[in-house]
């Protein structure tokens, strides 16, 4: 009877640790209101664009083909993607983080 239950909790425990997980909608930022935060004129939103952006980096991985050069900096990257994100109707309806990644992967690709 032990062997049963052992292997049911495992079965149980696949299940649970394989299947997928939801997030709410509401939690996740888009371009649009990435860019509203880039652009508000208060310190607060421009440590959290900056602490945005330097997540962002810190998560993109070697399959990315982003190549930041030497001597750019999180300003440089910062006033590069809200533009490019408040210009592209595109890029302000897609997850910010995504967003943020496709406009690094345009403007800083590895060669």
């Amino acid at each position: 009877m032990k062997p049963i239950l052992s292997v049911l909790a495992i079965v149980l425990c696949l299940g649970v640790a394989t299947s997928g997980f939801a997030i709410d909608s509401k939690m996740q930022m888009n371009g649009a209101s990435f860019s509203n935060a880039c652009t508000r004129a208060d310190e607060s939103w421009v440590g959290f664009c900056n602490g945005y952006i330097q997540a962002v980096i810190d998560s993109v991985s070697e399959d990315d083909r982003v190549c930041l050069p030497t001597g750019t900096t999180r300003t440089d990257v910062v006033n590069i993607t809200e533009k490019e994100i408040t210009a592209s109707s595109q890029l302000r309806a897609m997850n910010a983080h995504d967003a943020v990644r496709s406009v690094l992967s345009r403007f800083y690709p590895y060669q």
